[in-house]
């Protein structure tokens, strides 16, 4: 029986050893390069496929996602651009503000070159205009750069050699446009010039030289002259009062003189009543206060000679406090740092 069990054993050990071999060969070969040919290339379309599904996830991700909400982004801000100078596009100045901001977005989003897109961008937001804006654009460029070569030079000039200067470099890079283009500019130089033909007006009282004044602002600001006028009226009046001559003949009339002067004033510029009744009682508030501190300037001068020490500084707080009970520490502080608010002359009009 044993003996039989043995030679079973025998067998089947034969057995394996030449089965076992053929296995190899076999799981060898169905995993090697050299399978069936179909069987091959379908793997490999199909690990192509594979690879390109992967690639092609990963194109639509970068290459679909990003300019799109690039472009979107774009036409939104050019969008609103558009609408921003839509009613004054025509308009010079207009169209260098609006050259600015387009430069600066594409300055900003594409800083390598952001140049080659200007001329696109106008196209797109204004194609009937675009030659028009595109050599505006050009010579805006050409003007800032001598700005940046000549720096050095037209900080040397005096005032009026760089005024002229810089009027004769945009008059060479826009012709006639330039004074349309720098306007406002213009029109302030014209106000300065009629500031300073006033001064000159020796003798004349400030209505008189008020009125040769508003004249001048309305040549100067051209068609639009009541609403420009109306718009800085405050602050024309405040240019007119700063005027040492207008300042020195305020000052040489007695307060109910002075005060019907700033009322004439005021008037002339074409304040309503309501605004010169605000502005009178504001007069009469500003001679009341100056009136104390004029007193204040001569008491202090004496407690300041008379008295030292801890009672020099308790006379001078007693008569703040008795002068100017709201503003006395304020006043203190102010001295404390070297400033003395009644010392100087008063801008009459102003203060």
């Amino acid at each position: 029986m044993i003996k039989k069990m043995i030679a079973k054993l025998f067998t089947v050990r034969r057995l394996l050893l030449i089965v076992a071999p053929l296995v190899i060969v076999v799981c060898f070969w169905l995993s090697s390069p050299w399978q069936l040919p179909e069987r091959a290339v379908a793997g490999q379309k199909q690990a192509q496929f594979n690879g390109f599904r992967g690639q092609e996830a990963r194109e639509s991700t970068v290459g679909a996602e990003k300019p799109q909400l690039a472009e979107f982004d774009e036409a939104e801000f050019l969008s609103k651009l558009e609408q921003k100078f839509a009613g004054v596009i025509e308009v010079k100045h207009a169209q260098i503000r609006m050259l600015e901001q387009l430069i600066s977005y594409l300055k900003s989003r594409y800083p390598d070159d952001w140049e080659s897109r200007v001329e696109a961008m106008l196209l797109q937001m204004y194609p009937e205009l675009a030659g028009e804006l595109l050599a505006k654009y050009q010579a805006w460029s050409n003007y800032n750069a001598w700005l940046i070569t000549e720096r050095d030079t037209l900080r040397a000039m005096s005032p009026t050699e760089r005024r002229d200067a810089l009027w004769a470099k945009r008059f060479d890079a826009f012709g006639g446009d330039a004074e349309l283009i720098w306007a406002a500019e213009l029109r302030n130089r014209k106000i300065e010039d009629a500031l300073i033909a006033v001064e000159e007006m020796a003798g004349s009282r400030p209505e008189e030289k008020l009125t040769y004044f508003v004249e001048s602002v309305r040549g100067a600001l051209g068609d639009k002259a009541e609403p420009r006028l109306t718009a800085r009226r405050t602050e024309l009046m405040d240019r007119f009062l700063r005027l040492d001559s207008v300042q020195q003949a305020l000052r040489g009339m007695p307060e109910s003189a002075r005060l019907t002067s700033l009322r004439e004033i005021r008037s002339g510029l074409g304040m309503d009543a309501e605004a010169i009744e605000r502005w009178t009682a504001l007069d009469q508030r500003r001679d009341r206060v100056w009136a104390a501190g004029s007193e204040y300037m001569q008491q202090r001068q004496s407690i300041l000679a008379e008295y030292s020490g801890s009672e020099q500084v308790r006379l001078m707080a007693s008569l703040r406090a008795a002068l100017f009970p709201e503003q006395s520490a304020v006043i203190q502080r102010e001295e404390e740092s070297g400033f003395f608010r009644f010392a100087g002359e008063r801008r009459i009009g102003r203060e």
